[in-house]
């Protein structure tokens, strides 16, 4: 912690060497909007009740655009979430791929994931699984709060929150249809098309998006499971990523709709596992008057996340519907223009069934969760800080209460800008952390999170930013197991203590013709964690599975108006996995090797017709296929990575006339 705290000390010496407070306040903003101001400058509501800029909002922040996406050649989500400092993608059961943030595992209800206001997380783990899954050619914007938001969005967003915001729920009037293919040298890795259709500005606004792929896992030939019980395994004819996604929206005045249908499959080369999640919700936005918004909504999730079984002889072993029924009221009002409150009050019912009817909930077939929920933010501006203050309380039936302060202290003055954040968040046990407590109860875990960036626009089109973060996790809930077969058994428990702490910069540069964003994460784990799970022999300094250190390089060159050459760069440092066994059969961590990830993607848009774009490209140009190691002792090899991956993706847009 010493050595990011001189870092920090340095950062600001060096800013203040540049351009004093006084000298700051005096000097005239540049007059000419660059591209990299209007996105600095785009408000955005993800971290607060209240629009603000991303320089001004009171979290740590990332955005990524569709021309981003588009421009890189996204193949999925994971090609998003590597380029964010701090995050990273490890394994978890049956192949499936959960999100890392900072060092520490995160896919149990540590990270909420939304798309279009919906909270992707499944009900039963609080899981989002990766892959070949969300359509990220459909996407219009993605806002990352890489830090906690449980303040406002609950007990899903301990660590972070991802909001995905789709073309067509969004700017889209008209139709467009896109595909990509990825081909490896001996396989195909996915084929996957979409199309979205929607009108917005009238009295009424509609949007209807459908995607449905296919996919692998990895196209690796000779996977060994990590015991060697079985032969060794082609993965390209084994393992399934296949998904689809239906998504429909109407908005009529201030009311509207939405409900989207989501479903997965993946399986490792034994077993099986699919989820089919369906959402719904409905809302009105009530204007009392020019300052005072009240928004009653509702919302009904169904849901068959997590099916899973073996595949050799065909037999499902888990088999479980959730549901939750949700109702809140929310208010939105300017006091004046220097004071805004956002405030909330919620209730809603989780329901699990278990469909095999073999008493998956203690002996039960169903289980229920009631929670009741109370929010509350203010946001109060001044000429020297905007103060954001706000808390979260919630009271659940099965484990009890929590509660959740935040303070937040932002500032932007002219091209400088700061922000320290203060926050406590939480993750509520799920469905099944509550029914597979290894005592019989289990309690909510507790985050105290501290964070501080810095940063400096040195010219309209370059931006420099600094941020350091402490992550302190107790009551941290784990899953373990033991036996096989008939013996198996499962559970969840609390263990006394777990983080994080570290350090992320990024540097941005947008020139008319090209840009570059540059970026640098840094990550130790705490000197005072307690799971075992996550620990690696070697050293104490980093978890199992994550690298300390990661650098990111997202270049783009506008050959001409129409074409666009995008070489990006990943690297990892080393990286601590089980991946063999002693002479007693005991699983073995040992050291993977850094690696760096190279694409390169080429865009032409507007090829022969208006609104036609085809894109090919690279992935992992250099073919290091580098493993994704489990995030914990849970007896997994490594997934052997995907060999070099070319692609090929086309989208063409037709938009209504006005």
């Amino acid at each position: 912690m010493k050595k990011i705290t001189t870092l920090l000390i340095v950062f600001t010496s060096f800013v203040s060497y540049s351009q004093n407070l006084d000298s700051l306040i005096n000097m005239s903003a540049f007059t000419a909007e660059s591209e990299l101001q209007k996105q600095l400058n785009q408000a955005t509501h993800v971290a607060s009740g209240k629009a603000l800029s991303t320089r001004e909002t009171p979290g740590i922040l990332s955005v990524i655009t569709s021309e981003e996406i588009q421009n890189a050649g996204s193949r999925d989500l994971i090609d998003v979430l590597r380029q964010v400092p701090g995050f990273d993608v490890l394994q978890d059961n049956q192949f499936a791929l959960g999100i890392g943030i900072r060092g520490s595992w995160g896919n149990e209800g540590k990270v909420l994931v939304m798309m279009d206001g919906h909270y992707l997380n499944e009900l039963l783990y609080q899981t989002v699984l990766l892959g070949n899954h969300f359509p990220v050619d459909a996407i219009e914007r993605i806002e990352i709060i890489r830090g906690p938001g449980s303040a406002i969005y609950g007990g899903s967003a301990e660590y972070g929150v991802i909001n995905i915001i789709t073309k067509a729920s969004s700017g889209l009037n008209g139709v467009q249809v896109y595909g990509t293919g990825g081909f490896h040298s001996n396989a195909v890795g996915r084929t996957n098309a979409g199309i979205m259709a929607a009108q917005h500005g009238g009295k009424v606004e509609w949007d209807l998006s459908l995607f449905k792929g296919n996919g692998i896992v990895s196209d690796n030939k000779n996977y060994q499971d990590l015991y060697s019980k079985y032969a060794v395994q082609n993965l390209a004819k084994t393992t399934l990523a296949d998904p689809m996604n239906i998504n429909v929206g109407l908005k009529a005045g201030n009311f509207s709709f939405r409900s989207m249908y989501d479903q997965f499959k993946t399986t490792d080369p034994f077993s099986f596992s699919y989820s089919k999640n369906f959402f719904s919700d409905v809302r009105y936005d009530l204007k009392v008057n020019s300052k005072l918004t009240v928004t009653p909504s509702f919302r009904y999730y169904n849901q068959v996340p997590w099916s899973f079984g073996s595949k050799n002889p065909y037999d499902i072993s888990l088999k479980a519907r959730a549901e939750r029924m949700w109702g809140q009221v929310e208010t939105n009002y300017d006091v004046n223009r220097k004071i805004n409150l956002h405030l909330g009050v919620l209730y809603f019912t989780d329901r699990g069934t278990d469909l095999l009817e073999d008493g998956l909930f203690k002996g039960s077939n169903t289980l229920k969760l009631n929670n009741v929920a109370l929010f509350a933010q203010g946001l109060f501006k001044h000429r020297l800080v905007n103060a954001t203050v706000g808390f979260r309380y919630e009271r659940n039936n099965r484990y009890g209460s929590a509660f959740v302060p935040r303070i937040a202290l932002t500032r932007k003055i002219e091209n400088f800008h700061f922000k320290l954040l203060y926050s406590r968040a939480f993750r509520a046990p799920s469905i099944l952390n509550i029914s597979e407590a290894l005592t019989g109860s289990i309690k909510p875990e507790k985050t105290d999170a501290f964070e501080m960036e810095l940063g400096y626009q040195f010219t309209p089109e370059m931006l420099l930013s600094l941020n350091a973060f402490s992550l302190s996790t107790k009551n941290i809930i784990i899953y373990g197991s033991s036996g096989e077969g008939d013996t198996f058994d499962e559970w969840y428990e609390n263990y006394k203590k777990s983080g994080s702490y570290g350090l992320e910069v990024v540097y941005s540069l947008r020139k008319s013709r090209w840009s570059a964003n540059l970026s640098y994460s840094y990550s130790q784990a705490s000197k005072k964690n307690t799971v075992d799970r996550y620990e690696v022999p070697q050293t104490s300094k980093q978890y199992l599975g994550f690298a300390r250190n990661k650098i990111t390089l997202n270049t783009n060159f506008k050959l001409t108006d129409a074409l666009t050459l995008n070489p990006t760069f990943i690297y990892a440092s080393k990286r601590y996995a089980y991946n063999a066994v002693d002479n007693n059969g005991d699983p073995v961590v040992n050291e993977l090797d850094p690696y760096l990830l190279a694409n390169l993607f080429l865009n032409y848009r507007n090829l022969f017709i208006d609104g036609l774009t085809v894109g090919v490209g690279s992935y992992d140009v250099f073919n290091q296929h580098p493993a994704i190691p489990q995030a914990y002792n849970g007896d997994y090899a490594p997934l052997p990575g995907r060999s070099r991956e070319y692609v090929v993706k086309a989208s063409y847009q037709i938009n209504f006339k006005k």
